[in-house]
């Protein structure tokens, strides 16, 4: 009897489940439908639309950036003195930025060389300490070996050359007369006219700066000092960013994930990483190389013993940094200056110009620089024309690195779009390529 009442107990317990579920399921449809109804009604006072919410929101950001840039331009005087500013308070930092550049590559080097044979692989905080005080150790050693040597050899040079400028001017005479009287054909006088006229000129430009002496050198002692301030300031701001470089990166990594999904981010992340490898192996191959065309240049002009070699060899080895047309602005300086002296020393000083170029161009920059920027010679002239055009001589030089991260990015982005289409036109032009 009593497995009878238990079975009967069960078939009823089961019966009052499926009542009582079938109930909670009419309620819950029942509230749904409630639901529905209650957003319809409000929806005829109100109905919140995120996609046109989004078009208006786009619309708007137009609007704002566009009439900014419209201010800006219709404004335009006062924008550039704007920015000309703005360039001059951040200039310490743009300073700092190529510093750490530089300074960077020679870090790792010395903390690879303690880390291996000083602390043997432990106390890396104290290998990267030290790594760092080195590193600026001979940073700073190579400005004052700069300073102490190079800069006062130029400074006597160029004096040299200012107390020779009558001498100069009256030998430039003496060739245009025999040049008129060998070839009569040839007017000469215009350029006669132009160099009478320049001398009085300098003259009283020399006159001016003895009467404007103390201002003069008010005016210099103030911009030495701002510019000391500001080497200073790029110094330690540079071992800042040297320090916090993992930090930095870090920070960066965690604004970019945040941003984006890890795919994507991954992607923007590579790609960084990749344009500032671009930047840095151009500017630092370009600066050792720079270097050593600079040194060689200095030695050969001793060897062929041509006057003013350490004036003339720091004019090439900087505008050695500006590609295809360093070379040619370098040499021109140095090859007018010798043509006032000697014509003899001008085909010699061309003739080693040209041969120590063809070595630049043929055996060292391509071993310092390889494909460092992968641009074609063609885009690397529109890079030091813009540059030079806005931003002068750190223009023509910056342009290239420049020019070079914004043609990786542009492939990059035009290689993702063409990913998986299969266009017969690209096609035939990589098979004959």
């Amino acid at each position: 009897m009593s497995k009878v009442t238990n079975m009967d107990n069960d078939k009823q317990n089961k019966n009052t489940r499926k009542v009582s579920g079938k109930d909670t399921d009419r309620n819950t449809e029942a509230g749904i439908v409630k639901k529905k109804k209650a957003e319809q009604r409000n929806g005829r006072f109100f109905k919140f639309d995120h996609k046109y919410a989004n078009i208006c929101l786009y619309i708007l950001l137009v609007i704002f950036f566009g009439t900014i840039i419209y201010m800006l331009i219709n404004n335009w005087t006062d924008t550039k003195e704007f920015i000309y500013n703005l360039f001059g308070v951040l200039s310490p930092f743009f300073a700092a930025v190529l510093i750490a550049y530089f300074v960077s590559p020679i870090v790792v080097k010395y903390q690879g060389l303690i880390l291996k044979y000083i602390t043997k692989g432990g106390h890396k905080k104290l290998a990267k300490v030290l790594a760092m005080v080195f590193a600026y150790i001979t940073f700073v050693g190579f400005i004052i070996i700069a300073f102490v040597f190079v800069i006062p050899q130029t400074g006597e040079s160029i004096s040299e050359l200012a107390s020779n400028v009558p001498a100069f001017y009256s030998h430039i005479l003496k060739w245009l007369k025999e040049l008129h009287q060998k070839y009569p054909a040839i007017d000469v006088n215009m350029v006669t006219d132009r160099l009478n006229e320049m001398v009085p000129d300098i003259v009283d430009y020399g006159t001016n700066i003895v009467g404007n002496i103390v201002p003069m050198i008010f005016s210099v002692s103030v911009s030495i000092v701002r510019g000391l301030v500001n080497i200073l300031l790029a110094l330690f701001i540079s071992v800042y960013m040297i320090n916090g470089k993992d930090l930095f990166r870090y920070q960066a990594k965690r604004l970019v994930y945040a941003l984006f999904e890890e795919e994507k981010g991954d992607v923007i992340c590579d790609t960084f990483r990749e344009c500032n490898d671009i930047f840095s192996a151009f500017l630092i191959s370009k600066a050792v190389d720079s270097l050593i065309i600079g040194c060689i240049c200095c030695v050969l002009m001793n060897i062929l013993r041509l006057p003013y070699s350490v004036l003339i060899s720091v004019i090439v080895g900087i505008t050695n940094m500006i590609p295809y047309f360093g070379p040619f602005i370098g040499a021109v300086p140095g090859a007018l200056i010798y043509l006032c002296t000697s014509p003899k020393q001008t085909i010699i000083f061309v003739i080693m110009i040209l041969i120590l170029q063809q070595f630049d161009g043929l055996v060292l920059g391509p071993r310092l620089l390889g494909q460092s920027t992968g641009l074609n010679p063609m885009w690397v002239i529109f890079a030091i024309t813009v540059g030079g055009a806005y931003f002068g001589v750190l223009g023509m030089f910056i342009g290239v690195p420049v020019v070079a991260v914004a043609g990786f990015l542009a492939n990059k982005f035009i290689k993702y779009k063409l990913q998986g289409r299969d266009i017969k036109a690209l096609k035939e032009w990589e098979q004959a390529e």
